[in-house]
């Protein structure tokens, strides 16, 4: 009786380390299901990565971004600005200063800026090669340049408005006195930029500058803004008026890009060669009222010549330099692009015509340029 108590009290014990060793019989030991996995758990353990440089993550984000938006705003928050920038740069962006803030703007990108409320509205346009021709002797020849920054041009022609606030704040005097076109091309001494002959808005384009007024305007902002304001040069102008060379060069299509002698004006003036389309306008048309280019501007075409900061080369002289290194103070100086009295012929893309600097017309205003250097 003793010993089979003693063999009892062993099997418990047998059958307790069983429970923790499964080493239970065979016979009380369940038979795993046919397909099924062993009875037998497993743990599988994957090790856990590092945590991630803050630092390391923010420069991954800022390479993966392509939106402007996202990355300025990274920027106004004082994440890694050089990183911003240059991720900002690399995507086609240029820095620059508007006023008091900083714009980050893509050169083509038809987005305009202005320096003052009452400054010229800006597009930036990119920078590229010119070829042009050149007609100043008996053949035309071909000239090219080359432009290498971007820089940014009034979306515009200088209007009234901002002409009159120049006049008012600058002392700048000019005397009474325009040419006119009509019958005869002469001076009207009674004529300025504020009755050029023909009514206008303060939207208008200013009309009755010459040059040398031209040239006063945009010293006189440069110093009010801080920046450098100057007048295109030839090739410049060439270089942002050729997204519409085909529409220049299309008396049809003139009148959807601009205002010139079409058959609105020849209602006045039945004598004049016109375009075989209505512009809506008989002078001159408030600024932006028609198709813009790619790159935002507009007026390009017809409207007023604009002067530009460039003299024509001697024809006596073959082969000269164009534009020429140096022009004299009183040499004429180019004027682009047409005006509302002109036909289609003086509306191409190399169309040109030269006055003395100191002339002032009832076809003639300008637009500006600004340099990005600040």
């Amino acid at each position: 009786m003793t010993a089979r108590r003693s063999s009892t009290a062993l099997a418990v014990i047998v059958i307790g380390a069983g429970l923790t060793l499964q080493a239970a019989p065979a016979a009380a030991q369940p038979k795993p299901q046919a397909g099924s996995a062993s009875s037998v758990p497993s743990l599988k353990l994957t090790p856990l990565a590092p945590p991630k440089d803050p630092a390391v993550e923010m420069a991954e984000r800022i390479a993966a971004t392509t939106d402007r938006t996202a990355l300025l705003e990274l920027l106004a928050a004082g994440v890694d600005k050089t990183r911003i920038g240059a991720r900002l740069a690399a995507l086609g962006f240029i820095d620059l200063a508007a006023g008091s803030t900083r714009l980050w703007i893509k050169p083509g990108s038809g987005e305009t800026f202005r320096d003052c409320a009452d400054c010229p509205e800006l597009v930036l346009v990119p920078e590229g090669d010119v070829r042009m021709q050149l007609s100043t002797g008996a053949t035309p020849r071909i000239v090219e340049a080359s432009l290498p920054q971007p820089f940014a041009v009034g979306r515009f022609e200088v209007t009234r408005a901002q002409y009159r606030a120049f006049m008012q704040q600058s002392g700048h005097v000019v005397e009474l006195g325009c040419h006119v076109r009509a019958p005869v091309w002469k001076l009207d001494p009674t004529l300025s930029w504020q009755d050029p002959g023909y009514p206008q808005t303060d939207d208008d384009p200013v009309a009755c500058v010459s040059y040398g007024d031209a040239k006063a305007y945009v010293t006189w902002l440069s110093k009010r803004t801080g920046q450098r304001y100057r007048l295109l040069s030839d090739p410049e102008w060439h270089h942002v008026a050729a997204g519409s060379a085909r529409e220049m060069a299309d008396p049809a299509r003139l009148c959807a890009i601009g205002n010139g002698a079409d058959e609105t004006a020849r209602l006045a003036h039945p004598g004049w060669t016109a375009a075989p389309c209505r512009d809506g306008f008989r002078t001159t048309a408030p600024v932006g009222r028609f198709a813009p280019t790619a790159w935002g501007l507009s007026d390009l075409s017809g409207n007023l010549w604009e002067w530009v900061d460039t003299c024509p080369p001697d024809p006596s002289v073959p082969g000269q330099p164009f534009p020429p290194p140096i022009c004299r103070e009183e040499e004429g100086r180019i004027l682009r692009g047409g005006s509302w009295a002109d036909p289609p012929a003086m509306r191409t893309l190399d169309a040109r015509i030269v006055s003395e600097p100191g002339i002032r017309d009832q076809v003639a205003g300008f637009r500006v340029a600004r340099d990005l250097g600040n």
